[in-house]
């Protein structure tokens, strides 16, 4: 089993979605990824618990302020899944709102798996 495919799975089990079904596409170019300038994407259907992640080929993030971290990248699609219910209807500030907490939860988790915070 590959890296991320290890990862997939262990923050599928961490975080309760062992019951969804995800595909992943991983090092995806920009243009064969469904959301334009994004480290990841995450295209579901709630009711069959059924999910494709795509996700950026590093090599293609380019300079920018934060580095590009994979982890924290499919943190955050997955949480996306958790959120499903209530992020499908919801105005531009509500989903502003919902993809900062995302992010936020996603980078605390992976760190305090990184630094032992468990």
């Amino acid at each position: 089993m590959k890296e991320h495919e290890k990862l997939l799975k262990e923050w599928q089990n961490r975080l309760g979605l062992s019951e969804w079904r995800i595909a992943l596409r991983d090092n995806c170019t920009p243009d064969s990824m469904t959301l334009e300038d994004s480290e990841g994407c995450t295209v579901w259907k709630e009711c069959i618990k059924s999910a494709r992640i795509e996700m950026l080929d590093p090599q293609f993030y380019g300079d920018r302020i934060v580095p590009y971290d994979w982890e924290k990248t499919l943190v955050h699609e997955l949480l996306h899944l958790k959120t499903s219910l209530v992020s499908d209807h919801v105005d531009d500030l509500q989903e502003r709102y919902m993809h900062q907490m995302i992010d936020d939860l996603a980078r605390a988790f992976v760190d305090a798996k990184r630094h032992g915070r468990e």
